[in-house]
Parts: structure tokens; C-alpha cells; sequence
């Protein structure tokens, strides 16, 4: 957000200086139309909308930020270069006394980033009730519009209307597809005939750019107001729209006030109205990036009204009543006021099934208080176990569409047997074994969450899968090992991890026991081993079994899931082709079982396998080379599903039972090159090349690598 000239000052006072409009800095200053071309907004269902606005606004950031750069209708609100507010009326810019307007009132509240994801507040209406109007300037020309009785042509309420839903080639307003109600404040009952309106018509937001002058919130000034019949009347009508719509009133413009005025803090002498009441007042931030890093105040502080007020800037290029094409600039809390009323139109379009009172809530929640200058006063618990924080002078904080578009707070997911997960957490870590099949079969599946108020959004349930990391290709003790001929069975080295074999003797049979031993999820995981060997008059065969927990985590972790196990078998047999040279084959099948509370549980079936050729004295006397070609275990056939919440044709929420193959669509194909030679008596090096095709069992993943070894006897 980012010489000299007086700002130009207007006032329309009305009732005997009761009832001022808009009053000191916020009347528009005179000056011409503004021309330019526009570009149309991209219009977007909602549903599709809110998956744009899952964890971050980068889906939206370079179409936004073209808006800013490109549209000549966004370009029109970067404020004109040498206004300020002069405060001590003295004429001139004073550097701590007065305040200068720079920026964009649009990108300073995120609003751009709404528009580029396609939200316009369509189907939305926005009631004003304000000193008049130009219904037929081209600012409204898309709009339906309603007015009310004895209905003036004035600036300020144009100008006020087309900051919350202007839509021409000129200009752009916060929600420029909302509907609009126009209707006087110039008497009680005209301002009770406006919120009749606002209710029938359900509007979203009753806008109020004015206020009593010189009341403020007390008994005696309450009394004034709303004692006589037709005051009565209108504080029923407020009731009324207030029990579904939201109120918005502007605060005052005199930044030395120390007490609120009546109006805006109207919730401390009728709290009943809290829960759908607005208090707006007037700020100039500065951002970096899309935060706000401090802020000079325009008008006075949210005083009385802090616990439901909100700050936006309130400098604008804006319609008047000149003619049906005319604009100019100015600012004030009756140009803030319909920021934050055309924002409740955004998101009464983004989150159809919220009441107005949960959109409020959004706002304030997501208001930006993170800024030098911010000093809290107090938090309001918006919804149980939701705590935001305010200050007396910046209320909430600063509009921030865009954050409002976010989750706020800690976002989860209901499954169909009521189990409630973290959204931020993994859905399942998908089984070393299965590759990508788990995500690839969650692709595109839009899976529902609700953040801490309840807003709904929709994520791609691919993306709560955490993908385990394959084995690396290289352990430890081959470096020990490289060139060595290799006899270890091939099936329970790949579904358990290598052990420390133990030589067991029964009757005249010597058998081979491996424990396998890994930790997982902080715990330790276990399998148990046994091998035979088998001479065959040259040839040898090896005949094996192992049973324990998934030490490797080839099956997937299912949230709320137990440990799974495995029971494998294997074969190898190693046969000599010459006196130096054997080629050696080896097999292993696993079953094993998949559990889920999310779901059913999937009976599986793992294999893996490998051939390797070796030579002895290959280049030199006693050195030992090898070539393996293997397929790591993977599953070869399996099925589950998980019962999830996601998006059905009509928009809403179904649980649907969503089919799993938990076997990857191409399995890992590994080389590896291995050789030793000694270079002393008791001494010998090593060097193993390996690469791998589909690593990890995910198509077209490619991984190389080399390991260097060095082994001597003392």
C-alpha cells in the first residue's frame, strides 16, 4: 500500500445540525469524470471458488495483481499524488499533525484478490441509507435498484453507493454485482422505511455513511433520538433488520473525539444489536506485501464502539451527482463504511450457507491487528474457543477480504462415522509400496473441511496425503558389503529391512533366525525371520519365511488406523555359471493388511524381486564385480476405500464410500553396478552404482546414486 495541495472540504448539514451527513473530510471534492476501459470479472461458482482459497492466494495472486496493473477502473482509486487531511487547518501539509492519502483503498483490503477469483457479491443486496442519490449514473447501470420516498439527487450518497457496488468502464466498487436500496436519511421515518426495505429484501448490509452530530453514546443523547414515537419506530426497524442482516454506521470524522458517537456505538445501550453491528472508521495503512505494517488514523478511534469495529481506508474515486458520468476523490468513515458493506456482499456470495452474523464474524476475525501501532485493549470470544483481539483506537483492525477468504483458525474434517480430523494433518501416509496410488486415486476428489467458524471449504483430498519417502538405495553396512557374493534371502530383506542372523541347529537341520527391528511413529516395530538352505550339488537354494509389523512402511498409515503386519515367503537360488562367475535370483511375496477407521480394511499382496550376475577376478586377481537388475517390493494387488465428506452435483456435502487400488500404475525398475578390488592383504575397496526408473514407484521418477566403500581386517 504506497506537493503540496489543500484538500478540498465540503459539509451538508441536516435537521438543525442534527443529523450531519458524512460531514467535514468525506463530502467528495469537485473534479471531472475519469475515463478508461474496463475488463469483465471472471465469473466463478462458488464451490469451485472456495478451493482457490485453501492455503494460500497464489491460484489468484497473478490475476489479481494484473487487476491492479491493468485495469484502468483499479489504477482510478491509487490515490492522486499531494492529497492529505489537513487536521490543524492551517493550509499546508504538517509532517506528525496531518495525514497524507496514498494508495489503493482496493489492494489495501485484498478486495482485488476476490474479484480475480471471480466473486462480484452477485445475488447479494446492499441498503444505504444516505442524503441522496443519482440513480441513473452509469456507476449502478448493472445493478437492480430499489428506492425509497422523497429521494434527493446528491453526491454524497452516490458517491457512497458506488464505493460499495460501482460498475462502470470508469470505475470498479468493492462488489460490483450486488443489488442496491436507496433510501434518505433526511427524517426518522424515511430511515425506518430503509431498514423495512433492507429486511424484506434480506439485504446483507444497511449502510449508514452519517451520524448524529454532536451525539454521543449516553442516556440523555439515546433518549433524544429514539424517545419520541417516530425514534421508537425507527429503533424497531433497526431490530428487526438487524435479527438477519448487518448494520454498518460510519464513525466520526473528528480524530479528537473521546467519546463515540450514538449511532455507531449503539450495541452499549442496546446489546442486543452487538451480534449484527458495524462500527467503521478511517485509516491510511502501509503494507509490505499483503500486510499491514503500520497505519496513520484519518478519523477518530473506535472508542466505545471498539469490541465491534473495524478500520478500511476511506480515500476513494468515487461517483457524483454531477451528471451520469462524473467522479472525483475524497475520503472519510462514509467512504470506509461502504468498504466494509460491499466486503459482506463478497462473502455472503462466497459462503452461501453462513448467516450475515457469521459473515461479521469473519471480518472482524480476520481483520489484520498485526501492525506497529496496535495497542490491545481487549478480545472478544467471536465463537466459543475464538478469541480476537481489539484496541480502542483500531478496533479489530484493518479490512482484509482477501484473509477472510481463508480458513480461520485450526480447519478440520468430519468423516461419516464422526470422527473429526485435523485438516492440517495428513488424511494417510501413503505406503512406500503403493507409490502414488493412493494420491493419484484421491485426485480431484473434493473433499469438505470447516475452519473454526464454520465456513466450508474444499480441498483436493490428494493433498492430505503425505507421500513416505522410498528406502534409500544405498544403507550402511553395503558399503561393507560391496561386491561381496550376496546370499542373503531377497523376500525378507525387502519387506522387513536387513537383521543380525542368528544360526539355529534343530535335530540335523541348521536353519538361519533374523530379528528385524525398526522404529516407526516413535515405537518400535518388529519382525521374525527364518531360512534354510538347500545344496543342490553346485547350486544353492534358499527357502525363507518372516512375520512381523510393516518395519519398512510399505502399507499406508491410515489416520486413526492400527499397525499393519506382514507375513512373507521367499525364495532365491544361486547357481554357478563358471568357476568365477554365478548368477543369482531371488523372490519374495508378502500378504499383509491395511487398516483404517476412516474406512474398510484391504487385504494386500506384495512381491519383489531381483537377478544379479557376478564375476570373480574380473579385471584383476581377486577383485569381484556384479550387475543386479531388481523390481523393490511393491503392492501388487489390493483395494480399499475411505468414507469422506465431499461436494455432490448440487453443491452440498454426501459421504461417499471413495475406491482405493493401492497398487502403483508402474513399478520401480533398479540397476546397480557393483565392484571390489584389494589393494592390500587385509584391505580392499569398493565403488556401487545404482539408478532407478519410476523411483519410489511413482512413473517417470529417476533417481542415481554412487557409494564409495573401504574395508580392512586388523
Amino acid at each position: 500500500m504506497n506537493k503540496r495541495s489543500k484538500y478540498v472540504k465540503t459539509a451538508s448539514v441536516l435537521m438543525a445540525g442534527f443529523l450531519a451527513g458524512c460531514g467535514g473530510e468525506d463530502a467528495p471534492s469537485s473534479g471531472s469524470s475519469t475515463g478508461g476501459s474496463g475488463t469483465q470479472l471472471v465469473e466463478t461458482d462458488s464451490a469451485i471458488l472456495l478451493a482457490s482459497f485453501l492455503d494460500s492466494l497464489d491460484s489468484v495472486r497473478s490475476r489479481a495483481t494484473q487487476l491492479l496493473s491493468n485495469d484502468a477502473r483499479y489504477r482510478l482509486q491509487t490515490a492522486p499524488s499531494g492529497r492529505y487531511v489537513d487536521h490543524n487547518r492551517n493550509g499546508r501539509y504538517d509532517s506528525g499533525a496531518d495525514v497524507r492519502l496514498v494508495g489503493n483503498p482496493i489492494e489495501h483490503a485484498g478486495i482485488h484478490y476476490a474479484h480475480a477469483a471471480g466473486l462480484t457479491g452477485a445475488g447479494q443486496t446492499i441498503a444505504f441509507s444516505d442524503s441522496g442519490f443519482r440513480v441513473g449514473h452509469d456507476a449502478f447501470d448493472a445493478a437492480s435498484v430499489s428506492t425509497g420516498t422523497g429521494l434527493d439527487t446528491e453526491d454524497h450518497g452516490t458517491f457512497v453507493a458506488s464505493i460499495a457496488a460501482g460498475n462502470s468502464d470508469d470505475m470498479i466498487g468493492v462488489a460490483p454485482g450486488a443489488d442496491l436500496i436507496f433510501g434518505s436519511f433526511d427524517s426518522l421515518s424515511q430511515l425506518a422505511e430503509t431498514a423495512n426495505m433492507a429486511r424484506t429484501a434480506n439485504a446483507v448490509a444497511l449502510n449508514n455513511s452519517w451520524g448524529y452530530s454532536g451525539m454521543h453514546i449516553n442516556s440523555a443523547d439515546y433518549n433524544t433520538i429514539f424517545g419520541s414515537s417516530a425514534g421508537a419506530n425507527y429503533l424497531a426497524a433497526l431490530r428487526n433488520y438487524a435479527r438477519d442482516g448487518i448494520v454498518v454506521f460510519a464513525a466520526s470524522n473528528d480524530h479528537t473525539e473521546t467519546s463515540a458517537g450514538l449511532l455507531a456505538a449503539l450495541p452499549q445501550l442496546e446489546p442486543s444489536l452487538e451480534q449484527s453491528w458495524l462500527a467503521v472508521v478511517n485509516g491510511v495503512p502501509v503494507v509490505s506485501g499483503d500486510d499491514v505494517v503500520s497505519a496513520e488514523r484519518v478519523s477518530s478511534a473506535c472508542l466505545e464502539a471498539a469490541a465491534w469495529c473495524i478500520a478500511a481506508n476511506g480515500s476513494w474515486t468515487g461517483a457524483t451527482a454531477s451528471s451520469d458520468s462524473s467522479y472525483s476523490f475524497g475520503t472519510g468513515t462514509s467512504y470506509a463504511a461502504p468498504t466494509v458493506s460491499g466486503a459482506l456482499a463478497l462473502l455472503a456470495e462466497a459462503f452461501p450457507t453462513m448467516t450475515n452474523q457469521e459473515l461479521r464474524i469473519r471480518l472482524l476475525a480476520s481483520a489484520d491487528n498485526d501492525f506497529t501501532g496496535f495497542s490491545q485493549d481487549g478480545t472478544v470470544e467471536l465463537v466459543p474457543g475464538f478469541e480476537h483481539a481489539y484496541s480502542e483506537e483500531w478496533g479489530h483492525g484493518f479490512l482484509d477480504v482477501a484473509a477472510a477468504l481463508l480458513p480461520i483458525g485450526r480447519p478440520t474434517i468430519t468423516t461419516a462415522n464422526g470422527t473429526v480430523l485435523d485438516a492440517d494433518q495428513p488424511l494417510a501416509i501413503a505406503g512406500a509400496a503403493s507409490g502414488d496410488a493412493v494420491a493419484r486415486a484421491l485426485s480431484n476428489v473434493e473433499l469438505v473441511s470447516q475452519d473454526a467458524l464454520s465456513a466450508s471449504f474444499v480441498i483436493d483430498a490428494s493433498q492430505m496425503i503425505a507421500q513416505r519417502a522410498a528406502a534409500p538405495m544405498f544403507q550402511p553396512a553395503d558399503a561393507v558389503n560391496i561386491g561381496r557374493d550376496q546370499e542373503t534371502s531377497f523376500g525378507a530383506a525387502t519387506f522387513f529391512g536387513e537383521g543380525p542372523g542368528i544360526p539355529l541347529q534343530i535335530s540335523d537341520v541348521a536353519y538361519d533366525v533374523s530379528l528385524f527391528r525398526a522404529r516407526s511413529g516413535g515405537s518400535d516395530r518388529f519382525g521374525l525371520g527364518l531360512r534354510r538352505s538347500f545344496d543342490l550339488g553346485g547350486a544353492s537354494l534358499h527357502l525363507g519365511g518372516a512375520v512381523g509389523q510393516d518395519t519398512l512402511g510399505l502399507l499406508s498409515d491410515w489416520n486413526g488406523g492400527t499397525d499393519a503386519s506382514l507375513m512373507s515367503m521367499d525364495v532365491g537360488l544361486t547357481a554357478p555359471i563358471s568357476d568365477n562367475t554365478q548368477l543369482r535370483f531371488a523372490m519374495g511375496y508378502a500378504l499383509g493388511q491395511e487398516d483404517s477407521a476412516l474406512g474398510q480394511s484391504a487385504d494386500v499382496l506384495l512381491n519383489g524381486g531381483a537377478v544379479t550376475f557376478a564375476q570373480r577376478h574380473a579385471l584383476s586377481h581377486n577383485d569381484r564385480f556384479s550387475v543386479s537388475l531388481a523390481m523393490p517390493a511393491a503392492v501388487t494387488s489390493g483395494t480399499t476405500s475411505v468414507a469422506l465428506p465431499v461436494t455432490n452435483s448440487l453443491g452440498g456435502v454426501s459421504y461417499d464410500s471413495v475406491p482405493i487400488d493401492l497398487a502403483p500404475s508402474d513399478r520401480e525398475v533398479r540397476l546397480t553396478l557393483s565392484y571390489e578390488r584389494p589393494f592390500s592383504e587385509h584391505s580392499s575397496w569398493g565403488v556401487s552404482l545404482a539408478h532407478a526408473i519410476n523411483r519410489g514407484h511413482i512413473p517417470g521418477a529417476r533417481e542415481t546414486a554412487v557409494m564409495f566403500g573401504l574395508r580392512t581386517r586388523f
